[in-house]
This record gives structure tokens, C-alpha cells and sequence, in this order.
């Protein structure tokens, strides 16, 4: 696992939807006092795709599951950091709906920026990472460069990662390499579905397995 911060190196829904939890709101109220809250910031690598068989099996809900912590998705189909997704969201947008009571908070992709600029992409993920500190001042921010189930990948997908690793170490958050850790490439068959790009259920299951020790250790310590 390629995990970089600014100051060390580390070993470590419905579709398109715009918020959603991992329990009914009740549930989530009274568990997100006690436990640490994670919110993923993401496009339809997040929201998941027809590719997958729905919510449980995609890889926020998973690692909810594996680690113990409640969550929500900010999610746009389309979106990225200099990109706007469905209704003209980009993830700042997105971003301006994380709660005060963040513990983590992980933005994935950028292939929907693929098209844009070195400059644009960290133009708008300096915007967008300002404005988590912002939303929620204690939260930690872990970036991660969107998986390319194909290699070597185009060139508007290694510009976006590299703007995106820029803008995140400058920040001093933490950042994933998807393309140097060969996420979907590496590993067992069919973790991309038959459009190319999206992850599968075998996919999500994949990169949870990525993230999993990752979020484990950037989580604060947890009273259930």
C-alpha cells in the first residue's frame, strides 16, 4: 500500500446520490456520538454503478461493517474536483455538506477529471479540501487517486492523480496511489464490470481490502 503524507510515509447508496447513511437516521443519530463518523466524498466509483449489486456490497458499506463505524456518501455521478457532476456538483459542493462531527474524511476519484488541467484539478482540490477543514476542523482528509482497472492508464488519469497528490500533500492529508498499487489491475479476475471502468462487487471488495488498515489507523480511538 502506497500511503503518502506531507510529513511521513505510512504503511498502512443509491445511485448518484447525494447523502446517504448507513443506517435509518435514528440509528445512525445515536451511534455517531459514540463512534467516530467516516464520510466518503466521491463519484459513481463511490455511488456505485450497474456494474455492482447494490449498497451492501460496494466498499464504503463494507468497510463500515468490517471496521465498525457509522458512515455517509456525498456522492455526484459525474463529479470531481475541477468536473461537475449531476445537478453541477463538484466535490467542493459536495464537500460543504460534511458534518461538523467528521472523524475521516476520504475523497476518491478524479477520473471524471481526466479532460481538465494539471492546474484546474489542484486548483479544486485545494478549494475542496479547504472547505472540509473548514466543515469539520478535526477531521482527518485522505485522498485517493481514482483505480484504473487498465494499464498502463490514459494520460488524463496519471495527470489527475499527480494533481491530486500534489494538492493533498501540500494540504498535508494523506493520499493513496491507485496506480502505483495496481488497485483493480492487481489481484483476482473480474473486479471491473463489462463497461470498463466500474468496479464489480469483487472490485469493491478489493478496494475495501485497500482501505481497510488504511482508515483503521487514521480513525481516533473508539468507546462502543
Amino acid at each position: 500500500m502506497t500511503l503518502l503524507t506531507a510529513v511521513a510515509s505510512v504503511t498502512v447508496l443509491l445511485l448518484g446520490g447525494v447523502f446517504t447513511s448507513a443506517q435509518p437516521a435514528a440509528a445512525a443519530e445515536d451511534v455517531v456520538g459514540k463512534r467516530p463518523l467516516v464520510v466518503f466524498i466521491g463519484n459513481s466509483f463511490t455511488s456505485g454503478s450497474a456494474m455492482d449489486t447494490g449498497g451492501i456490497a460496494r466498499y464504503p458499506s463494507l468497510l463500515s461493517a468490517q471496521l465498525g463505524f457509522p458512515y455517509m456518501t456525498l456522492t455526484a455521478d459525474g463529479a470531481g474536483y475541477a468536473s461537475a457532476g449531476t445537478e453541477s456538483r463538484t466535490f467542493l459542493a459536495l464537500a460543504k455538506k460534511v458534518p461538523q462531527n467528521a472523524a475521516v474524511v476520504v475523497v476518491l476519484g478524479s477520473d471524471d477529471d481526466a479532460d481538465n488541467t494539471a492546474a484546474q484539478i489542484r486548483a479544486g482540490a485545494a478549494e475542496t479540501y479547504a472547505r472540509i477543514h473548514e466543515q469539520a476542523p478535526g477531521a482527518v482528509i485522505l485522498a485517493v487517486a481514482s483505480p484504473w482497472g487498465q494499464t498502463p492508464p490514459p494520460k488524463g488519469i496519471t495527470t489527475a492523480r499527480d494533481a491530486v497528490r500534489d494538492a493533498a500533500l501540500q494540504d498535508g492529508n494523506a493520499f493513496i496511489d491507485t496506480i502505483t498499487d495496481k488497485w483493480l489491475v492487481a489481484g483476482p479476475a473480474g473486479q471491473v464490470g463489462s463497461d470498463g471502468v466500474h468496479p464489480t462487487d469483487v472490485g469493491h471488495a478489493e478496494m475495501a481490502r485497500y482501505l481497510a488498515p488504511v482508515i483503521s489507523q487514521l480513525l481516533p480511538s473508539r468507546s462502543v
